[in-house]
């Protein structure tokens, strides 16, 4: 059964409250308390609201909160939940759960007689997740098999102006083709209505068209892959730009006229809001990165980052191998086995019907993307301190130490002592999951 659910978890009056206060104190006499001390009148406040909206000035919705529960969506839903930088997330870990009785999400646009080769793929992955688990391999690495249909729960916060944004694309926006997602929005469209009467239908009036990719699939069975980041570009005048951004600060005291100092940079790399590095920019390339390891970079929301609907992974079908299944011949045939039955059976669905908007939920963890993206400076530290930490899971790791070879080479200058936190901050955040063996500068 279909079971996915988006619910306000809270709906506070007091919020509505500060929204009312905001509408009238760009024009109203009197304090920020006096102001807010007239409001609470719902109607009154109603009102108001709604003629301020219609004038464009959207920004006192950001004074609302909301929180949703996700219960029970599939990880395709997820996926899309967070590529939206304006909001904050949590959500079961796959690396640490035991995910044998998630269960799936079956597609509304499946025929009918094909329910029963659904149905039998989905459970044929799940058993086999069981068997990797129980053979010794790392939750972590048997995820790889779970098909993009599978249940997710987790939790979103955002503000009043980003949610019904949010609900205009899910509605009538770049995911309306998507049942599930449409579904959804629907749901809490239905919830914020209450609160906020007409303001979803004003801003889905004038949503301008979202050009979308083609569509047509064609699902392979490819083979296993590793993963690249390749840097594209580099600020070319990185040095000048940060030498320029560090002398305006003046935070940074020159040696003998230079400021991009062995010593200036160690303390701007261990300052606690080294903007100085926001003036700096790398742009990358990242081939080959399994779909559960896409949202360890769609979750740096500091970044301009491009990455294609999941569907396409299907195509050529290729998939990261993890060593601890590839030691085992036994495992490794069943698991190389399993992305080729999946192919064929997306192949099957899609010739008997299955529109082409759902084939993502066939998708599994294991198979690949490329992404592209470009972070300044001051994100790219942040990014590594997380993502070079032995404690980063492999794969991700391993794009993250080579991205930052390819920056050590262009620049060395600047980017030597960026790492893990341990090797930056000269301490390790991972508290009692710490590997014990922290880096050092030498």
């Amino acid at each position: 059964m279909n079971q996915a659910r988006a619910i306000l978890l809270f709906e506070n009056e007091n919020q509505r409250c500060v929204v009312a206060s905001a509408a009238r104190i760009s024009t109203g006499e009197g304090t920020a308390m006096e102001i807010f001390s007239r409001a609470g009148n719902p109607e009154k406040d109603g009102k108001l609201i709604k003629k301020v909206l219609s004038s464009g000035h959207k920004s006192i919705l950001e004074h609302q909160f909301f929180s949703i529960a996700f219960n029970d969506v599939s990880v395709l839903a997820e996926q899309f939940m967070i590529e939206h930088r304006l909001a904050s997330y949590t959500v079961k870990s796959r690396r640490y759960v035991n995910y044998s009785g998630a269960g799936y999400l079956v597609p509304t646009g499946l025929p009918k007689n094909q329910l029963s080769a659904y149905r039998s793929g989905m459970d044929r992955l799940f058993a086999l997740y069981d068997r990797l688990c129980a053979a010794g391999v790392p939750r972590e690495d048997a995820r790889f098999i779970l098909p993009y249909s599978f249940r997710s729960n987790f939790y979103m916060t955002l503000n009043g102006r980003e949610l019904v944004r949010l609900i205009g694309e899910m509605c009538c926006g770049r995911a309306a083709n998507q049942p599930e997602l449409k579904r959804l929005g629907e749901q809490l469209k239905e919830q914020v209505e209450k609160l906020y009467p007409g303001v979803i239908a004003a801003e889905t009036a004038h949503m301008p068209p979202c050009a979308l990719p083609e569509r047509n699939i064609t699902p392979a069975a490819g083979g296993p892959v590793k993963g690249e980041g390749r840097l594209l570009a580099l600020s070319e005048d990185c040095r000048e730009a940060l030498s320029q951004a560090m002398a305006f600060s003046g935070r940074f005291p020159p040696v003998n006229g230079t400021y991009l100092t062995r010593e200036n940079l160690r303390a701007l790399t261990g300052d606690q809001r080294p903007r100085e590095l926001e003036f700096i920019h790398a742009r990358f390339l990242i081939r080959n990165v399994s779909l559960a390891s896409v949202t360890h970079f769609t979750r740096h929301r500091m970044q301009s980052l491009l990455a294609p609907e999941v569907s396409r992974a299907l195509e050529p079908g290729n998939y990261v191998l993890p060593e601890t299944i590839q030691a085992d011949p036994a495992l490794r045939a069943l698991y190389e086995d399993a992305f080729r039955q999946q192919a064929a059976l997306a192949r099957e669905l899609l010739a008997a019907g299955l529109p082409v908007e759902e084939a993502g939920y066939l998708a599994l963890a294991g198979q690949v993307i490329d992404l592209m993206l470009e972070m300044n400076g001051r994100e790219l530290l942040h990014f590594l301190k997380l993502r070079t930490c032995s404690r980063a899971q492999w794969e991700i790791r391993a794009l993250a130490e080579e991205m930052l070879a390819h920056l050590q080479k262009a620049c060395p200058e600047i980017f030597r002592d960026f790492g893990p936190s341990c090797l930056v901050e000269g301490r390790c955040p991972e508290g009692r999951l710490s590997c014990g063996k922290p880096r050092t500068r030498q």
